[in-house]
């Protein structure tokens, strides 16, 4: 139920530099504004929003025609016995030996597009390629595609539902399964794209359209600690923790991922510690004040 503390040597969390504990009166805590909660160890998810497109995309959709026209081809081949070891066939076993190539470049190109093994495979029971990718097809699937940002990749599997809203007829929303992740991160971005196929009723989805994509990520059990208690300060994040009697202790804590009005804390907090959450500005200048003064004269910690 903890997150990693760096201890001090008497096993107390060691205080951040430049800071120092502070003894606040109740009457004082009152004039200031002190809030403070308890920090909880729950599920956490975090909702990722991105800007997406319904895919019109004729590369994927001509790829898509070779992968499946060289696998007819070769299934084709097989049952009619290329593998025997007359001349004949043997001429013929090159033209199986080139398609099975088509094939398996076929394949490569497709997972270099995003789609994986499983979706690929799929294509082998299909007729053709899918007109989806072109046209809007009526009661058939429109494909959404968006980026989402490499640090939200761990939050991402395929299966994960998404919402679109349509940009252009605000309240339309349609939802789908991401079906695939690109396995390369744009350089320039630093985003990958994911597939996900909604249900195109009526046609209603053409492609090019913009949406707006809202998928949830689950965080696990984490430690959370709400927003407004991290006091973010150049390259070190504070929390002040109330010890009791009136004393607040300053944290050095690592944060983490943002799940709505939460931080998820990695390092610094245990369950159960009650934080401030309003008022930090005036404490953060009172212990600063209080650890530069200890250095000219070093006096009780007071208030």
């Amino acid at each position: 139920d903890k997150a990693e503390n760096k201890s001090g040597t008497n096993g107390e969390p060691e205080l951040p530099m430049g800071y120092a504990s502070v003894l606040i009166t109740p009457e004082r805590q009152q004039l200031i504004g002190i809030r403070t909660e308890a920090v909880e160890k729950k599920e956490a998810f975090k909702t990722i929003r991105a800007a997406g497109r319904i895919a019109y995309d004729p590369d994927l959709y001509q790829v898509q025609s070779e992968y499946i026209e060289s696998f007819k081809t070769v299934e084709r081949q097989k049952r009619e016995g290329i593998a025997s070891a007359t001349k004949a066939s043997a001429d013929a076993s090159s033209g199986a030996d080139w398609a099975s190539k088509l094939m398996d470049s076929a394949k490569t190109k497709l997972i270099r597009m995003g789609l994986n093994s499983e979706m690929v495979e799929a294509l082998q029971k299909e007729e053709g390629p899918d007109k989806g990718l072109l046209y809007a097809v009526p009661g058939g699937n429109a494909w959404v595609y968006a980026n989402i940002y490499e640090y939200e990749i761990p939050l991402v599997k395929v299966g994960d539902e998404i919402t679109a809203e349509v940009q252009s007829s605000p309240g339309a929303m349609v939802k789908g399964n991401i079906r695939s992740i690109d396995t390369v991160v744009d350089p320039a971005t630093r985003t990958v794209r994911i597939r996900a196929a909604v249900k195109n009723d009526g046609g209603f989805l053409k492609p090019d359209m913009y949406v707006n994509v809202s998928l949830g990520g689950s965080l696990g059990k984490v430690i959370l600690v709400p927003a407004e208690a991290i006091f973010f300060s150049g390259k070190t994040n504070i929390v002040f923790v109330a010890k009791g009697n009136g004393l607040f202790e300053p944290r050095l804590v690592v944060a983490g991922q943002k799940a709505e009005d939460f931080y998820v804390v990695n390092e610094g907090l245990s369950e159960g510690e009650m934080v401030i959450t309003n008022g930090n500005f005036l404490v953060d200048s009172e212990s600063k004040l209080k650890a530069a003064l200890s250095r000219i004269a070093p006096s009780p910690v007071s208030s």
